[in-house]
C-alpha cells in the first residue's frame, strides 16, 4: 500500500486531512480544520503538489 491522504471530520464539525504512510503511521496533518470536505481536499492536493519541490532548510532557534 502506498502513502495516502485521508480527509476526515473532526469533533468540532470541521474537516481535516492526514497523510498516512504505507505502514499505517500518520506522518503529517493539516493542523487546522476546514469548513468543508472540498476545502480540506483542496488543501491536501496543494501539499501533495508542492511537497516534491519544497526545499529542506535548518531552522534556527
Amino acid at each position: 500500500m502506498a502513502a495516502k491522504f485521508e480527509i476526515y471530520p473532526d469533533k468540532g464539525g470541521h474537516y481535516r486531512w492526514r497523510l498516512v504512510s504505507s505502514n499505517g503511521q500518520t506522518t503529517a496533518t493539516s493542523g487546522e480544520g476546514f469548513s468543508s470536505h472540498a476545502n480540506a481536499k483542496r488543501a491536501a492536493e496543494g501539499v501533495k503538489e508542492h511537497a516534491a519541490t519544497a526545499e529542506i532548510v535548518d531552522a534556527e532557534s
